[in-house]
């Protein structure tokens, strides 16, 4: 009875999305971990069983293994080592365009309102219209690999060379840059008029997004290429020291950290509805933990390692794993509701929209499960 209990709380809290923006709720903007906050719950209709493969489709070269679909509207994005960004149909599984940049495509796409935001490895951020057009180019100095998170007309996306770029999404205007100590390949987040992000110089950094202006700056043991979260005061981030790391948003200031027992290279997810934090190790460990406190709930473990991130919708967590076993696992009791074997090893984040959810392998195979 308590068990049931728990899943019917879990869907009227689900309801009541009073914690979003109204760019949150629009489902015409989609980013890398679902919204601009990072949060990586995708407030749609799950996939609580796993009827078959709707549809494959093989990206022709592979991928990075930064690389990650992101679905919205009827397309899902995903870049290529072939230097494609491909636009896919839902419905199909088919090409729908592509388009060609100047080297590798790691950079997982931002969506706004029918504009579509991304970077290359050529070391140029390009803005696209729903019919492959481009928009504005901006350049930068090295490979562009950090999802881009975007709000109101501000984009921000980190860079190789070091930096972190603000740009005026409508026109590619640079706004404001900030150098750290080594390569940026996290994704920024940004809540309150701030950025978060972190940097392979084994720092995070909060900005202002008004002017690039340094807030704080909080040092790990190594890198930190994980997306970092946002939500209700704290700052929730991965680091290779095997942490996750949970600190104030004003100040910087260390509430707790959760040793793993592997490399986190996978950013965290959130759901804020019940105050719970899962992240997921190269250890084999997926955990969930009270997201105020770092106290352990439940555990989940596998032989191998985890490199991907795990993803959240209505009571599941869906994450892939580097044996190629896909799962989706339940939120109250840490279970597997079900699982699949795919072609290859998954380090990329998985995408949930309507009942779908939308994997890449590194032997560069998309699958739509359903």
């Amino acid at each position: 009875m308590r068990y049931l209990h728990f899943w019917m709380g879990w869907a009227l809290l689900w309801a009541q999305p009073d914690l979003q923006s109204k760019e949150e709720l629009n489902r015409n903007i989609r980013f890398y971990r679902s919204i601009a906050r990072r949060t990586a719950a995708f407030r749609t209709k799950a996939l609580p069983k796993l009827n078959g493969i709707r549809w494959q489709l093989k990206i022709q070269n592979g991928v990075s293994e930064t690389a990650a679909p992101v679905a919205v509207a009827t397309r899902v994005y995903v870049g290529g080592k072939d230097k494609n960004m491909y636009a896919i149909n839902l419905s199909d599984g088919k090409i729908f365009w592509k388009y060609t940049t100047g080297d590798y495509v790691a950079c997982p796409a931002a969506y706004y309102e029918g504009k579509l935001y991304f970077g290359s490895d050529d070391g140029i951020f390009y803005a696209l219209d729903e019919s492959k057009k481009e928009l504005w180019r901006f350049q930068a100095n090295a490979a562009i690999q950090s999802p881009p998170a975007i709000t109101g007309d501000i984009l921000v996306f980190g860079c190789h060379d070091y930096n972190i770029y603000a740009i005026d999404r409508n026109t590619g205007e640079k706004l404001w840059e900030y150098t750290t100590g080594r390569v940026v390949q996290s994704g920024p987040a940004i809540a309150e008029g701030t950025v978060y992000v972190g940097s392979d110089d084994y720092s995070v950094y909060a900005l202002s997004l008004k002017d690039g202006k340094l807030l704080w700056q909080f040092r790990t043991e190594n890198e930190v290429n994980t997306t970092p979260i946002v939500s209700k005061g704290l700052v929730f981030f991965g680091s290779d020291d095997g942490n996750l790391y949970a600190v104030d948003a004003k100040t910087g200031r260390e509430r707790w950290r959760y040793a793993t027992g592997g490399k986190v290279t996978g950013s965290p997810a959130l759901s804020e509805d019940i105050d719970v934090i899962f992240v997921a190790s190269e250890s084999g460990l997926l955990a969930a933990l009270d997201s105020k406190s770092g106290e352990e709930k439940w555990t989940f473990r596998i032989k191998g390692a985890f490199k991907a991130s795990p993803s959240l919708a209505e009571g599941y967590i869906y994450i892939g794993a580097m044996d190629g076993q896909f799962y989706a696992i339940e939120v109250p009791t840490g279970k597997v509701a079900w699982k699949t074997k795919l072609d290859a090893p998954i380090q990329a984040s998985a995408h949930i929209l309507d009942g779908s959810v939308y994997v890449l392998t590194t032997a560069g195979t998309l699958y739509a499960l359903h």
